[in-house]
């Protein structure tokens, strides 16, 4: 899992994941397993795939800049909703990538997710007593 701090507050990859999945709507206990990895194509940065019983695989290629995690992640949990929603139509996946209908809203809503992630959400940080 990317541990570097995705924003200038310090939040972490699962602080991220947390604020996509509350600003989507999207059930906070559903499951997610990540996968980094070299992708087969240089321009695929990632992507979802649904496992049995409503759990997800999200992939995310091997090296992503933090700009291009929070982006990614955005987009990867956009096809979430929509997989969980019954958006995607099995059909579409026989189109060409950009063509495919469910691609134009995963595009439309991750980079305004990424910047309000960056520029408005904070993460507490945990306070230690002395002792």
């Amino acid at each position: 899992m990317y541990s570097d701090a995705l924003n200038p507050s310090g939040c972490t990859f699962l602080d991220m994941q947390s604020f996509y999945l509350e600003e989507l709507g999207i059930d906070p206990d559903v499951h997610i397993e990540y996968l980094y990895f070299r992708m087969p194509e240089p321009n695929m940065l990632g992507y979802t795939l649904p496992l049995k019983n409503g759990n997800y695989r999200i992939a995310l290629s091997n090296g992503l800049e933090p700009s291009e995690v929070r982006i990614t992640m955005a987009h990867e949990l956009v096809h979430v909703r929509q997989l969980e929603n019954k958006q995607i139509k099995i059909t579409e996946f026989q189109k060409h990538y950009m063509e495919r209908s469910f691609e134009d809203e995963a595009f439309r809503l991750s980079i305004p997710l990424a910047i309000k992630f960056y520029t408005k959400h904070f993460c507490q940080k945990p306070t230690t007593e002395a002792s």
